[in-house]
């Protein structure tokens, strides 16, 4: 099943249709606008906002002490191997690994860090709200315009339709509201040697 930030059933409350009343087809279309606007709203942030249990990842590991982990929020880490080898001198602080002796095997060869960890949020938890909302309002026209017209002229009357990421890229107020909250933060960067 695909990830969904927001119900079909909200999706069919804000439309002001009842779920029970909708046809099998009605329903699987709303679904899938829930799925395509959950896909929509984690691109911009570049985070699968959905709680993933148990998501396994490969990275660089170089000299450095401190690894990032790409997916937040970091919910727990079941294991870590530097080069294949299980190893478990490191301490977890948020999204970060640390590691004293830092992530390579030797100071001139990186090594590879294999990492399976969970990350995302509940589906209940508050800090989804923004990321629900967005959802709900990309896709709120395209299911009040199944056909996907994108615009309509009759005589003199013209009116313009919005499709689900055409009606997002117009939202930069929203664009930047998800990225400032589930984007990945500036770090530092390490200048020199050592």
């Amino acid at each position: 099943m695909a990830d969904q930030l927001a119900s079909p059933q909200d999706l069919a409350s804000l439309l002001g249709l009842v779920w029970a009343d909708l046809d099998a087809g009605q329903q699987a279309s709303l679904t899938m606008l829930v799925e395509v606007g959950t896909a929509v709203v984690q691109a911009e942030p570049r985070q699968r906002l959905v709680a993933v249990a148990d998501d396994s990842i490969t990275l660089l590991g170089d000299t450095g002490s401190w690894l990032w982990l790409p997916q937040r929020p970091v919910t727990a880490v079941t294991s870590v191997t530097l080069d294949g080898e299980p190893i478990s001198d490191w301490q977890r602080f948020g999204s970060r690994l640390w590691r004293a002796g830092g992530w390579a095997a030797g100071a001139y060869r990186p090594s590879t860090v294999a990492v399976v960890y969970s990350h995302g949020y509940a589906p209940d938890a508050q800090g989804l709200q923004l990321a629900r909302g967005a959802v709900l309002a990309v896709v709120r026209d395209w299911a009040a315009n199944p056909s996907a017209a994108t615009s309509l002229k009759i005589d003199d009357y013209a009116e313009t339709y919005s499709a689900i990421a055409a009606r997002f890229e117009a939202s930069t107020h929203l664009r930047t509201a998800l990225r400032r909250q589930y984007g990945q933060r500036g770090g530092l960067a390490k200048i020199g040697g050592g």
